[in-house]
């Protein structure tokens, strides 16, 4: 397909400098403006442009500049106001609420990490959290989420780490009560407890003791999922995935392949097995087994309200 080069870059530059001018009265100062032309948007007439706000250089807003049509350019899927305005009033509202959620909550922490972009929260703590501590920092970091609906727009997922955690076992389903998850596929439960596969000591001792039990030489498994019971923190239902070799290796016979999936019942530390079922891929289909496993779950390890 042949595609025009375009508006030039020295011209579609400066017809947004003079757009700047007549709009917005020089408030801004241009980092970045750049030809944004790819296989995605196949328009070469696409600029990717970074704005520092003048008056306060720790708002940064960033978009996409159609120079033929002298315009912003807005995807379909976007319903939201995406103008100039719009982009730097989000990124006050970021800044004020980062700055109260970090008030509201620094003497409880040892240090902790705001991300409103993806809607996370990464609290470090001296030691691992208690349900009264769940409770304590949901209350706490609702009632600021509250007040700022169209910047916090879902529900938000905090991490407690402890010591040097990359990433802590437990995170905590924080949902303000401005948000209306309704039509979501998945609709977690006011304060649900969510477990980490990865970078916590804790998962790391699951792992290793699933691979002592249930890991051979020909046969390795992977661990999948861990869900924890709502109303003991230290009580598990485990998942992972059982492997062998190719029938068909192609050459490399250390291949393996998924052929099943084990569900086992843990308690910690001593994580000794209390129950444990397996659902081969024979005759439980791999595709959607996770949302399988789930419905095989006692209703104490249930955090979703419902999944379509």
């Amino acid at each position: 397909m042949f595609v025009g080069c375009g508006v030039s870059n020295a011209k579609a530059k400066k017809g947004f400098v003079t757009y700047l001018k007549m709009h917005h009265n020089n408030k801004y100062k241009i980092l970045t403006f750049k030809r944004n032309f790819n296989a995605a948007n196949m328009n070469p007439n696409l600029f990717w442009v970074e704005l520092e706000l003048k008056s306060n250089p720790d708002i940064v807003i960033n978009f996409e500049w159609n120079a033929e049509h002298k315009a912003l350019y807005v995807p379909y899927q976007y319903s939201e106001n995406r103008s100039i305005e719009a982009l730097t009033h989000y990124q006050e509202q970021e800044i004020v609420l980062r700055e109260a959620l970090y008030e509201a909550l620094d003497t409880d922490v040892l240090s902790m990490d705001v991300n409103v972009f993806n809607l996370t929260i990464s609290i470090h703590l001296e030691t691992e959290p208690t349900f009264n501590d769940f409770q304590y920092f949901s209350k706490k970091i609702s009632a600021i989420l509250d007040d700022y609906p169209d910047t916090w727009t879902r529900e938000a997922r905090v991490d407690f780490k402890i010591k040097k955690e990359k990433k802590g076992f437990y995170e905590l389903i924080v949902k303000p009560t401005t948000y209306n998850d309704c039509d979501e596929s998945f609709r977690y439960k006011p304060n649900a407890i969510v477990a980490n596969n990865y970078g916590s000591e804790k998962a790391e001792n699951i792992d290793r003791i699933v691979q002592q039990k249930f890991s051979k030489p020909d046969a390795p498994v992977f661990l999948s999922n861990i869900w924890v019971n709502q109303k003991d923190l230290n009580s598990f239902y485990i998942a992972f995935e059982k492997h062998e070799p190719l029938k068909r290796p192609e050459g490399n016979r250390n291949l393996t392949e998924g052929v099943g999936m084990y569900l086992i019942e843990m308690n910690y530390p001593n994580l000794a097995l209390k129950t444990l079922t397996y659902y081969n891929y024979k005759t439980t289909s791999r595709d959607g087994i996770f949302l399988f496993l789930i419905d095989q779950l006692p209703e104490d390890y249930q955090y979703l309200i419902e999944h379509l």
